[in-house]
């Protein structure tokens, strides 16, 4: 594991686990902890100053973030992103995301748009609040929504198996703060275009956001390539 000092003196306060998760974050998406490196309990609290209990409750709080795996055989380890298995899945959800918006747009009932306003008021809630997995949380239940208004079952369980495919990217996607700022602006959109009822506007703006996404997510992961 890489030496590294957290910011300059080994003396700094990280004996609580929400702490030292921040710290270990800023390290694995600057590139300081690399991808696949081994997370050693015992290293990290060395390192840090302060015992294995906050080490494994950060390092617990990392992985439902989806920056950290922790296996019971090699134990934890920087989770490894693979740009090939994001194209894919991103290529896929484009597609099939985009046609559902543009569905939606013709089939979305006023009670559906209701529900999706109160989406979007969550979903900028848990942004002010700086809440990554409440965020993560509520803009998948805003995408669902919109695409269970395609009036599509068959092409919703598609999206929904894809998203779960994303899952890893979409929990580093809000891990990256210069990324999740542009979710609730671009869900905005997309929502003000099915009030219109614009199934054109509705596709290109669906697909564009997708599309920023997968090229923000490709940026980081080939940043030190």
């Amino acid at each position: 594991m890489a030496e590294f000092s957290p910011d300059g003196s080994r003396s700094a306060h990280y004996s609580e686990p929400q702490s030292l998760a921040r710290q270990l974050r800023h390290l694995i998406l600057s590139h300081q902890l690399r991808p696949g490196e081994r997370l050693v309990q015992s290293d990290l609290a060395t390192q840090f100053g302060v015992s294995r209990t906050p080490v494994r409750e950060a390092l617990h709080r990392l992985a439902s973030d989806g920056l950290v795996t922790i296996s019971p055989r090699k134990g934890a380890t920087v989770a490894k992103f693979l740009l090939s298995d994001l194209e894919e899945i991103y290529s896929v959800r484009i597609a099939l995301e985009g046609y559902a918006a543009y569905l939606a747009a013709q089939h979305v009932t006023d009670g559906e748009l209701r529900k999706l306003d109160q989406l979007l008021a969550e979903m900028e809630q848990a942004f002010q609040d700086g809440d990554r997995a409440r965020l993560l949380d509520v803009n998948r239940k805003f995408d669902t929504g919109i695409y269970a208004a395609s009036r599509q079952p068959r092409l919703c369980d598609l999206i929904v198996k894809h998203i779960e495919l994303a899952d890893l990217y979409r929990r580093l996607y809000f891990s990256l703060d210069n990324l999740a700022a542009h979710t609730v602006a671009e869900h905005r959109e997309i929502l003000a275009a099915l009030k219109r009822r614009d199934p054109e506007e509705a596709e290109r703006l669906s697909r564009l956001a997708l599309e920023k996404t997968a090229a923000g997510l490709m940026e980081f992961i080939t940043a030190d390539d």
